[in-house]
């Protein structure tokens, strides 16, 4: 690793760390993931690692973020750990930009969807399948460019893989139903992934959403997928729809299919049953409906109103473009960040301290009379009154809950304690599907600030079943036992355990930050 300079760590993933670091043979900088220690002897989390280093390496494409190199890099105590040498991206991870909730313009999502297709179409048609295709591992820079990532579970369509039959991969905010059927996962559910995200991103909340991941995944199963809002264009809500049908054989059959509907501003479907998607997404309107002009992404889309000439319905939301968040507005800062109120607020602090220095001085000084007093008695100094200096505002604080979820309860509970939240941990049943002490969720994830409360859901320990002793030979002598009398039962009446032999998998895909 000697041609590799460390200089500071930009992210934390379930199985790995990012650094940024500068080869120095090629003198470039470059993003360096590590494979965690407490995962560097594990036999699955190694397979993973290289998977992710072998399917990046095979695409090359503006839209993925580039491996340059792989290796081992021996610790003090001598362990190795792999390391992948990536490219390093300028980025924020799509889930932070749509973390407040607000809708994306339509627009904007054709924009980062269409980029996001069309890398993953790059993967299918080189047989790799990402699996995981979630906002996290959807890096957007700030030339609104677009860098899919966190290949770890990927796998190719001809392999059997690194996880046994039946196991769930996986987010399951994300999951296809396939997929949480545990069955092989295709083009055509990377395509349902992509349509959550589009849904998320367009409505500013996900279709399905459950208090727990089982709850979420059964939801994706058999739940009916709730409508987009109105001022969702028809025909982008029919391509929505058309990729998040429960029956593969129903969407795009792959990523280059759904690029071209979504950027192509055409029908999502020529056939009747995409019709009736169209119809039913727009209420009164048909697929044959002559849409107006669509604005262009860089419009502000704030205050926009109907069609000239046409009838005045109610103001489309206001969108957020998330590319703000890298030069946020004036308009969204909160009040203490505007220049103009911090040199308000710094200019009455500073006549508050004159203030209070000029009265310190006069009480100090009770020589010196008013110009006017021509008494001999001498007057009580005033008593100068305290001004309280103004309270500091609490800064806000960031939360990605898919950054925590998965990790050690207690090592996410020192992380948010360095964040300054208040934290409390609640333990939540265990059907024996997850590692203890490890993280389910938090409570909240958003508006927060410092000082403020945060809940750790972990999940507690596995239940256990106690098996029954072993019977013993009775005695020849002892053969006049009492035989076993009406409603007693040799039955030790131990229930059945939920879930499969299989088990339920847990998706982990470790993003480049």
């Amino acid at each position: 690793m000697s041609r590799y300079v460390f200089h500071e760590l930009i992210g934390t993933g379930g199985m790995g760390e990012v650094w940024r670091a500068t080869d120095t043979t090629l003198n470039r900088e470059v993003a360096i993931k590590l494979l965690k220690p407490e995962h560097a002897e594990d036999p699955i989390g190694r397979s993973r690692f290289e998977s992710e280093a072998k399917h990046a390496a095979a695409l090359h494409h503006p839209n993925v973020v580039a491996v340059y190199d792989v290796g081992e890099m021996p610790t003090a105590s001598g362990l190795m750990r792999p390391f992948l040498v990536m490219e390093l991206v300028d980025h924020k991870p799509l889930s932070e930009l749509i973390r407040d909730g607000r809708p994306l313009a339509p627009e904007v999502v054709r924009d980062l969807l269409g980029q996001a297709g069309d890398a993953l179409a790059a993967a299918h048609r080189a047989g790799i399948v990402h699996r995981d295709v979630k906002p996290a591992n959807l890096l957007v820079t700030p030339q609104r460019k677009v860098k899919v990532t966190d290949f770890g579970i990927a796998r190719a369509q001809a392999s059997t893989g690194i996880t046994g039959t039946g196991q769930v991969m996986g987010t399951p905010q994300y999951l296809s139903p396939e997929q949480a059927r545990g069955e092989k996962a295709t083009p055509a559910s990377d395509v349902y992934s992509l349509g959550v995200v589009a849904f998320e991103c367009l409505a500013g909340y996900r279709p399905f959403q459950k208090e727990t991941p089982v709850a979420t995944a059964i939801a994706h199963l058999h739940d009916p997928v709730p409508p987009l809002p109105d001022h969702v264009p028809a025909d982008l809500a029919a391509i929505v729809m058309r990729s998040l049908q429960k029956d593969p054989s129903l969407r795009y059959a792959d990523a280059a299919a759904f690029t071209s509907a979504i950027i192509g501003h055409g029908a999502a479907d020529p056939d009747a049953d995409a019709t009736t998607v169209v119809a039913a997404a727009a209420g009164d309107a048909t697929a044959t409906s002559v849409m107006d002009p669509v604005p262009s992404p860089t419009q502000n889309y704030v205050g926009m109103q109907g069609a000239a000439g046409g009838p005045e319905g109610p103001p489309p939301p206001r969108y957020q473009d998330p590319y703000d968040r890298y030069d946020e507005d004036d308009d969204q800062r909160p009040w203490y960040k505007k220049p103009f109120n911090i040199i308000v607020i710094l200019m009455l602090v500073a006549v508050i301290v004159a203030i209070i220095w000029i009265i310190s001085t006069l009480a100090a000084d009770p020589k010196t009379p008013p110009a006017n007093d021509t008494s001999t008695t001498p007057s009580a100094s005033p008593t100068p009154t305290p001004s309280e200096e103004p309270e500091e505002e609490p800064k806000p604080v960031e939360i990605n809950e898919d950054d925590y979820v998965g990790r050690n309860v207690d090592e996410v509970r020192s992380e948010l304690d360095d964040l300054g939240l208040k934290v409390k941990v609640a333990v939540q049943d265990n059907d024996g599907s997850y590692e203890p002490d490890t993280v389910a969720g938090l409570d909240p994830t958003r508006n927060l600030y410092e000082g403020d409360p945060i809940t750790i859901r972990y999940y507690g320990e596995r239940p256990v079943v106690e098996q029954p002793p072993a019977e013993e030979e009775p005695d020849e002598e002892e053969s006049d036992e009492e035989e076993p009398t009406d409603g007693e039962s040799s039955d030790w009446g131990i229930p059945e355990l939920p879930g499969d032999e299989t088990g339920n998998g847990n998706g982990n895909g470790g993003g480049n930050g």
